[in-house]
């Protein structure tokens, strides 16, 4: 989206991870991860809770230690950057985000040059120009100086979108970033990280809507019981043989007559009985 001004110049970039296993209090999340991620495009974790969706976002931004396995960042151990340089590369919005009193949307966006700033620089002509081409960009001019807590929850995740699109890095990691929206402020944030993957950015973001998923990600890996069950492309992963297998629930694949995405629609044996039922000539006693 910053192409003619990104602070990280040309790529290729590229965030790997090599046999990765990571524990949470002892209890093992995740078990030999082999993953690559190349500079661009839009991956969706997807999986059932507690599959290790979060864990593996959280290890690959480097908020989480790996018990065993690395983490590359374009070749180099993300152990080996300092919290400073991978922020440069990485920019991540977790699930939950506490409101912050007292800031109004400007100042909160404006956190996210924080990276590219030091002691003797606090805010450069590079971070004006930056600041102003992301708030046209996902339209927020209007309440840019309206305190967070005043503004709808739409308005208020797409602040916290502009954050950290203004940190300016390759890698953009996303944790469930439709929770607590409604289906109109989700499809315009859906379409709005879509945008962003078509500009040059890699999207990484962890998913529950399975549809969604499939209407927007160039790529899919489920994970079931912290282990890769299956990657690859939307048409060879969303298959109701995977659904089945990682969620433990039947379906059917339709295709969405408008745009031909795929759409998962589940269905129990019990419910097509019933519907069988349901369609017999019924005789009415009166």
């Amino acid at each position: 989206m910053l192409a003619p001004f990104c602070a990280y110049g040309i790529g290729p970039y590229m965030l790997t991870v090599q046999q990765l296993c990571v524990a949470y209090q002892k209890q093992r999340i995740l078990h030999n991860i082999d993953l690559e991620f190349s500079s661009s495009g839009f991956t969706a974790l997807v999986g059932a809770n507690g599959s290790g969706k979060t864990t593996l976002l959280h290890t690959l931004a480097g908020l989480l230690k790996a018990e065993q396995g690395r983490v590359y960042l374009n070749g180099k151990n993300l152990n080996n950057y300092s919290k400073k340089e991978i922020a440069r590369e990485l920019a991540m919005l977790p699930q939950i985000t506490a409101t912050p009193i007292g800031l109004t949307a400007r100042e909160l966006i404006m956190q996210g040059r924080f990276p590219w700033q030091s002691w003797w620089n606090q805010w450069s002509d590079d971070d004006e120009q930056i600041f102003d081409f992301v708030i046209k960009s996902i339209g927020i001019e209007d309440y840019l100086d309206t305190p967070i807590e005043q503004l709808s929850g739409g308005q208020r995740q797409r602040c916290w979108i502009a954050m950290i699109v203004v940190q300016d890095t390759p890698f953009i990691l996303l944790d469930e970033p439709t929770t607590y929206l409604d289906i109109s402020h989700q499809v315009e944030l859906m379409n709005l990280i879509a945008s962003l993957c078509m500009q040059g950015k890699k999207i990484i973001a962890v998913l529950h809507d399975l549809n969604q998923a499939a209407a927007y990600a160039d790529k899919l890996i489920m994970l079931k019981q912290g282990k890769i069950f299956t990657q690859g492309s939307v048409k060879d992963t969303f298959t109701s043989e995977n659904i089945k297998a990682v969620f433990d629930i039947t379906t059917n694949i339709i295709t969405c007559p408008h745009t031909g995405n795929p759409i998962c629609v589940p269905f129990t044996e019990e419910s097509a009985l019933q519907k069988t039922d349901d369609s017999k000539p019924k005789i009415a006693l009166v």
